[in-house]
């Protein structure tokens, strides 16, 4: 029997991928988001989430990338999915940089994954009722119950601490790069939904 592997997905096995080779490369300090060194290399911005603290942190991000693709599929084709995880990211580093002064330093994807899960709930819900017919997808009721769910993560964090024990992943998880990717993520969601109702018939 042959498995269907839709694009969405060839694209998120591609980017982790991706993120396991610089992970192999060892790329983390030249890449990572460096508060002090902003000003004179913006880029880390965005490439501190691409590189990760070890290889736990890495093959975590991979797979749930992976899944976030599969989850998501008619919402994140390749140049969508690419976007907005961009977006995410970038977003989120910039949250970090203006409202986050004490966090000297990041890396890894997580931020920017829960921003594409976010986005990817977001456009599900807006998709027209019939994408939600039996035998189509899950009841309309279901991205919203996705997109409330994360945020009621994110927000759990913010006074209890991360979901997953820091002991475990070998690194202290910031729970606001969580917080930014979901606020940007949920926005660039709906700014797509908007802005491009046509690609919510696909």
């Amino acid at each position: 029997m042959r498995v269907r592997v839709a694009p969405a997905e060839r694209f998120a096995l591609a980017g982790a991928c991706a993120l396991l080779l610089l992970q192999s490369a060892g790329l983390g300090s030249a890449l990572e988001y460096r508060r002090t060194m902003l000003a004179a290399e913006p880029w880390r911005l965005l490439t501190g989430h691409w590189v990760h603290v070890n290889w736990r942190h890495a093959v975590l991000n991979a797979l749930a990338w992976v899944a976030l693709a599969r989850l998501y599929a008619p919402e994140l084709p390749p140049l969508r999915q690419a976007t907005l995880l961009t977006g995410s990211a970038l977003g989120t580093g910039l949250l970090l940089w203006v409202a986050a002064p004490d966090v000297a330093w990041y890396r890894g994807a997580s931020g920017a994954l829960h921003g594409v899960f976010a986005a990817g709930a977001a456009l599900w819900l807006a998709r027209p009722a019939a994408a939600a017919l039996p035998g189509a997808r899950p009841a309309r009721w279901w991205p919203a119950l996705l997109l409330a769910a994360v945020w009621g993560k994110v927000l759990a964090e913010q006074t209890i601490g991360p979901i997953a024990p820091a002991n475990w992943l070998g690194v202290a998880v910031i729970t606001r790069a969580h917080l930014f990717g979901v606020a940007v993520g949920t926005v660039l969601g709906i700014l797509t939904a908007v802005l491009r109702p046509d690609t919510m018939r696909a």
